[in-house]
């Protein structure tokens, strides 16, 4: 009886066994699929955000050179990414971060071209002598510096210092909102009023006849003007009431206070003395960003996590900046030829103004690409006039910059910091949904590189088209930005208004005063101010009203920054598809 007991307790036995064993593997089945559903860098993610970035990164070249605008691009590409993967059946909101990632990345590698290299055209350089490996080499060297700069703060302006990067917040309020079909109905709303407005205001339906809406609205009495722009309405409400408010006192300073004086006492050059002061105001309160990441930091409680925190952020940190560093130091120097020490100059200034566009797109959203290429054009001419030809021990010191290798520099700034600056929305957004930075981190990367080549072939296309270009009047392409950077190439007019100007930022900065949207109301025309300002106090309104309607504003500001980004995207690529009719 206990022999013939044995293959019944065996029975039961293997039985128990194959009944947890196949419970393990439907438990090892759903964890696999659940890691699978919460991944972030995706095969699809990447195909989407590269598809994403190629009209994405062409569109806001031609929007910039044409208007002399970049449209915040995080919501535009954060509703397109949702849209394109629910396509898919695909809600993973994780996939939805890293894929627009990708795609901001080529806006920002399209507007740190555009602000700068056209300049050189503007400065008498020549088509022809630019070799097309050449730039899209400096486009990709400005993309990689950009892409691992914005990673290796990324931990220090968004985990430890907490900064706010409203635009980030508002594409993350926009992801979280993905699945709830009111909210994406009230986003829809937006889009659709925004992209109505822009069509009409930038789109003729009848051949030589100007559009429906007027780009610029004026009062009769010409004392108030304001740009017709859904887009802007929408980011002075993300960005609130306190920062557009101090955004808006700058402008009127300029506008109700000193221009009225300067017309009175009959100051022909105002224009160009303002732009003095507030190209030296933003670099000052630049600088004093530097001083204050610099100096060591007192809390009021250091506990032994947060120092472990530091530590290990520097551990992580310095390595790969100082691999960088030797690396970029290399390369500039090989291929442009020129001197070591201003080989490290230049990455030096890349390094410290990346930093500058972190913070401020932190605090206020705002990152102001054409004033680094400014500071590293002023610098590096500076010490190239100082330094050629001086002899040292008997051998001349020659810096062997020329016209263009000073454009070449001053573009892969712009580009790292256009980089450096708006992707930490991303990182930001990101940071909120936890996504592995890294998976953005690769993101960044694979749509910056695709965006250099993309650039690099419309460069030639459009100014081997378009050959009247500059800020006069009937010019094909504006291209603002760059003949702002191209004017200090004479050196900066009114040097002790520039002067003064820096110095009162970096004192009023230092004394932690809320400055920098000040700044930027100086520096930007009074009409772009206005409808950021009337955002902001709508913003203000909307929370006194209660915090449902509050939310319900924020979805709906993201809207109308979508609607006037991608109105401009297909605009601009109708504009493309005319080139070649």
């Amino acid at each position: 009886k206990k022999k013939g007991k044995i293959p019944y307790i065996i029975f039961i036995s293997v039985i128990l066994n194959f009944k947890k064993i196949i419970q393990n593997y439907f438990e090892r089945r759903n964890n696999f699929m659940q890691k699978n559903k919460e991944k972030s860098l995706t095969l699809l993610s990447v195909l989407i955000g590269i598809a994403g970035a190629i009209p994405v990164s062409a569109s806001s070249f031609y929007i910039v050179l044409k208007f002399g605008a970049l449209p915040w691009p995080t919501i535009m590409v954060t509703l397109i990414s949702i849209s394109l993967l629910k396509l898919f059946k695909r809600n993973n909101m994780k996939e939805i971060t890293v894929t627009h990632t990708i795609m901001s990345a080529g806006s920002m590698v399209a507007g740190g071209v555009a602000f700068t290299l056209p300049g050189y055209l503007l400065s008498g350089g020549n088509l022809k002598d630019i070799d097309k490996m050449l730039l899209f080499f400096t486009i990709l060297t400005g993309s990689i510096l950009g892409a691992f700069l914005s990673y290796i703060f990324r931990k220090k302006l968004i985990e430890e210092e907490g900064l706010e990067f409203p635009i980030g917040e508002a594409a993350y309020t926009l992801v979280s909102s993905g699945k709830n079909k009111d909210s994406m109905k009230i986003v829809g709303v937006g889009t659709l009023i925004s992209s109505v407005i822009s069509i009409f205001r930038d789109f003729s339906f009848f051949k030589g006849k100007a559009p429906f809406i007027p780009t610029v609205y004026t009062l009769k009495n010409g004392m108030l003007s304001f740009y017709v722009s859904p887009l802007l309405l929408g980011i002075g409400y993300i960005l609130g009431f306190t920062n557009t408010f101090i955004w808006f006192l700058g402008g009127a300073f300029i506008h109700f206070i000193a221009a009225p004086i300067a017309k009175f006492k009959n100051i022909a050059d105002f224009d160009i003395m303002k732009n003095s002061f507030g190209m030296g105001f933003m670099i000052g309160i630049g600088i004093s960003i530097i001083i204050k990441i610099l100096l060591p930091k007192k809390h009021e409680t250091d506990t032994k996590n947060n120092a472990k925190s530091l530590k290990i952020s520097s551990i992580n940190s310095a390595p790969v900046l100082g691999i960088l560093t030797i690396f970029a130091f290399v390369i500039i120097s090989m291929i442009y030829k020129i001197s070591p020490f201003l080989s490290i100059i230049a990455i030096i200034i890349c390094i410290l103004c990346a930093a500058i566009a972190g913070y401020s797109t932190g605090k206020t959203g705002i990152n102001p690409m054409e004033i680094y290429a400014v500071i590293s054009i002023l610098v590096i001419s500076f010490l190239n006039n100082l330094l050629n030809g001086v002899k040292i021990d008997g051998a001349i010191f020659s810096t062997n910059i020329t016209l263009l290798t000073l454009f070449f520099i001053a573009c892969i700034v712009a580009v790292a910091c256009g980089l450096a600056g708006d992707i930490l929305n991303d990182f930001k957004s990101g940071f909120n949904m936890k996504v592995r930075p890294f998976d953005q981190f690769i993101g960044e990367i694979i749509g910056a590189a695709v965006s250099s080549a993309v650039i690099t072939f419309l460069f030639f296309i459009f100014f081997n088209i378009y050959k009247n270009i500059g800020p006069k009047e009937n010019s094909d392409l504006v291209v603002l930005q760059a003949s702002i950077v191209a004017s200090v190439m004479k050196g900066i007019p009114f040097i002790h208004l520039f002067w003064l100007g820096l110095l009162a930022g970096l004192v009023l900065n230092m004394l932690n005063l809320p400055v920098l949207t000040f700044g930027i109301g100086i520096y930007l025309p009074f009409y772009l101010t206005l409808p950021v300002f009337i955002g902001g106090l709508l913003n203000s309104i909307a929370k006194k009203i209660s915090e449902k309607f509050s939310s319900d504003a924020l979805l709906f500001a993201n809207g109308l920054m979508s609607g006037e980004a991608i109105t401009g995207v297909i605009l601009s690529i109708i504009a493309y598809v005319k080139l070649f009719i």
